[in-house]
């Protein structure tokens, strides 16, 4: 239960921060969490899945707002791929942010910190 709620909590820390600053907040987020739960055995699998839920998320908003299909049909023919393929890049990309920003400064902790 623990866990869920800390994903849930982090999940909101990066949509919030997507929305309200930019996407730059998900690694800067990340990193903190990554060095605040150093001692975590999940704690970049929750930084992933985090990333991941929160861009999905701002995702569902912007598709109820406007025509997201003609968009990711239009920037697939750009792109040459097709528009699904935009959307798992985009959840990727959010994923992949917040893990590795997590996992270097959990580094960095761990090298710091005497066991």
């Amino acid at each position: 239960m623990k866990w869920i709620l800390q994903l849930v909590a982090l999940a909101l820390a990066f949509a919030l921060g997507t929305w309200f600053v930019a996407w730059w907040t998900v690694p800067v987020i990340g990193a903190a969490y990554g060095a605040w739960g150093v001692r975590q055995r999940v704690t970049l699998v929750t930084a992933l899945l985090a990333g991941i839920v929160a861009w999905g998320a701002l995702l569902g908003l912007a598709a109820m707002s406007g025509p997201m299909g003609r968009l990711l049909e239009v920037l697939g023919g750009v792109f040459r791929v097709p528009g699904g393929a935009l959307v798992v890049l985009t959840l990727a990309y959010g994923g992949l942010l917040a893990v590795s920003a997590a996992a270097v400064a959990r580094g960095l902790r761990r090298m710091v910190t005497p066991a």
